[in-house]
């Protein structure tokens, strides 16, 4: 372990098998992921097997630890953090951000909220490039569930695809900003396909409570509408 690893030992304790270990200074780059990962995964208009979960966890001492894992061959990469890269005792408040290239499968989000559930002091953002085979029911249900239990799903804009970029890319010299303007219609068209599965299943849920208390015919299987 380093020096640096070791300063925070007290507060929190990772296993460090199957991620890179932990860079809380910002001076270190060996640890940042190359430019060309960066654009081929990232880009909304791309498609590659390897799904890459750029970390940030903010630990309520102030301490800030940037890094990331990729899918393997028995694990996604959520999954991969959360057995791999994050083990801390559940007492330690900490928020989690994600940058993911995809945004989580059904079952992905099922094993996430379990972490949340085990971890009550832990909170999750997440922000992805694209939606992940947004037509299954299953994984549109997912994001639903994991916004229903306060995690905060977002696409990356421009902005973020930016701010980024300066905190997780060994860039070089010359290459400080990187904005994707070729893509902004990918990104929008995401955004609401997100949306769409976020809210509108809230809208229609709403509506149909509203219909039954009206309809006095209906009332008596009120109960039958909650699953909505």
């Amino acid at each position: 372990m380093t020096n640096s690893f070791c300063r925070y030992s007290s507060e929190v304790h990772f296993l460090l098998s199957g991620c890179p270990q932990p860079a809380p200074r910002e001076n270190n780059q060996g640890w940042k992921i190359q430019p060309n990962d960066f654009r081929s995964n990232y880009l909304p208009g791309q498609h590659p097997r390897v799904v890459y979960l750029l970390y940030e966890i903010r630990w309520s001492r102030g301490t800030i630890w940037r890094n990331w894992c990729s899918n393997n061959s028995t694990q996604h990469a959520e999954v991969s953090f959360l057995e791999n890269c994050f083990k801390a005792m559940p007492s330690v408040p900490c928020s989690i951000t994600w940058v993911l290239s995809t945004t989580p499968c059904g079952k992905c989000s099922r094993r996430i909220l379990e972490f949340l559930r085990e971890h009550p002091n832990v909170t999750l953002e997440i922000y992805a490039a694209k939606l992940f085979k947004h037509l299954d029911i299953r994984n549109r249900q997912g994001l639903r569930n994991l916004a229903k239990n306060g995690v905060v799903i977002r696409i990356m804009k421009l902005a973020d695809c930016n701010y980024w970029w300066k905190r997780f890319v060994a860039y070089q010299h010359g290459e400080d900003d990187y904005w994707p303007w070729n893509f902004t219609s990918y990104i929008f068209l995401n955004w609401i396909e997100l949306c769409h599965i976020l809210l509108v299943s809230r809208h229609l849920k709403k509506m149909l409570r509203v219909k039954s208390n009206q309809n006095p015919r209906k009332r008596r299987f009120g109960k039958s509408w909650q699953w909505c």
